[in-house]
């Protein structure tokens, strides 16, 4: 017999049209910690790239203007007895990746925890991917007896022109706990470092150094378009309180030769308002074609020197809040198993990045 629903209920969606006894809340409730959107202060809208700036990128490269509508990295956080979370939440497109899934492209997840350091996933948004707009139940039948921290990722690859959250009408809200300290990670790169592949927001490893060390940051992954524009750079350089930047780009730059032609001058850019502020670049983590092609293999070699050597002669000119990491070191020899489609990484290849970034962050961290 053939149906159009799944047997198992549990691949059912939770949208719902129930609003009686919900309190909703908007991004801009003074309990609600918003993170992740470093000019939301000046534009009071969810992207990454500042109003002021779209005419300067539409010049050099049209594509970071479209790609920073995403909203990658962004975080709503807050403290509360509710026994049930709702989203809401209108879109700017429907899913239409091939390699993600639709809640990792468009929607959000929730962790929940006693405390900042003990948050664990708890629902996602599953929507009707053919709407724009959605409200789902995310979390229910919670234990009210007492508050706790509630974290929510947004879409990875989509923009968010409104979102709120709904809870119970009687419970209580209260701002989150605030961070290990105050300051933020910032990251730039590539598809990588925007979210693809993970399965929901979440898994990405940006995402998951968030959690894990309990820090604010902002995500200027850029798919496709990782290419070390110097205006970007000075984009990043206007960000206040930089605790770490980490630099990922190579997989964009490195084939075409804009690595070798613009890392020197975007660490200088950075460099010229924050002297101190610790600067991590990262090379790529493998690609099954580093073994398949010798060309591809020497140039990945050849990449991995060059971005070596640079954060090296920056060091001796007495830069010591500069460093270097290889990405070959973050996966193992199966990291075949790692990505969907040779390059993006699944969560398992995420999960791996994290774990291999997060002790080296916590020591430049400690230094500086």
């Amino acid at each position: 017999m053939k149906t159009d629903k799944p047997v198992d209920k549990n691949m059912i969606g939770n949208e719902t049209k129930v609003e009686e006894n919900i309190t909703w809340l908007t991004v801009e409730d003074c309990r609600l910690r918003l993170s992740g959107f470093a000019f939301y202060e000046e534009d009071h809208r969810l992207e990454r790239v500042p109003s002021r700036l779209k005419s300067v990128f539409k010049e050099i490269n049209p594509c970071l203007n479209e790609l920073g509508v995403h909203t990658a990295g962004g975080q709503l956080s807050f403290r509360s007895n509710t026994s049930r979370v709702f989203i809401k939440a209108k879109i700017t497109t429907a899913p239409n990746m091939v390699n993600m899934t639709p809640v990792a492209q468009c929607g959000f997840d929730c962790y929940i925890g006693d405390n900042p350091k003990d948050l664990k996933f708890f629902g996602i948004t599953k929507f009707d991917t053919s709407a724009s707009e959605y409200t789902c139940e995310v979390v229910s039948k919670l234990d009210t007896t007492k508050a706790k921290e509630f974290l929510i990722h947004f879409p990875l690859y989509a923009g968010v022109m409104e979102v709120e959250i709904g809870i119970d009408s009687n419970a209580v809200v209260e701002p989150p706990t605030p961070y290990e300290k105050e300051g933020k990670l910032i990251f730039y790169g590539t598809s990588i470092t925007q979210g693809g592949c993970a399965s929901r927001p979440g898994m990405a490893y940006t995402n998951y150094l968030a959690r894990k060390l309990n820090l604010a940051h902002c995500n200027f992954g850029f798919s496709g378009n990782g290419l070390g524009e110097y205006e970007v750079a000075k984009m990043l350089s206007e960000i206040e309180q930089p605790l770490l930047y980490i630099i990922d780009y190579e997989a964009n730059s490195g084939t075409n030769g804009r690595m070798v032609k613009s890392l020197d001058d975007f660490v200088h850019c950075l460099r010229e308002s924050h002297k101190e502020v610790p600067i991590l670049v990262v090379s790529r983590v493998p690609h099954m074609m580093d073994f398949l092609e010798e060309s591809t293999t020497s140039l990945r070699n050849s990449l991995r020197e060059f971005q070596r050597e640079t954060v090296e002669k920056f060091r001796t000119l007495g830069d010591n809040a500069i460093y270097f990491l290889d990405g070959y070191t973050l996966w193992g020899d199966d990291f075949d198993e790692y990505t969907v489609d040779f390059i993006h990484p699944t969560d398992l290849g995420f999960y791996f990045m994290g774990k291999g970034l997060e002790p080296i962050i916590r020591e430049i961290l400690n230094k500086h």
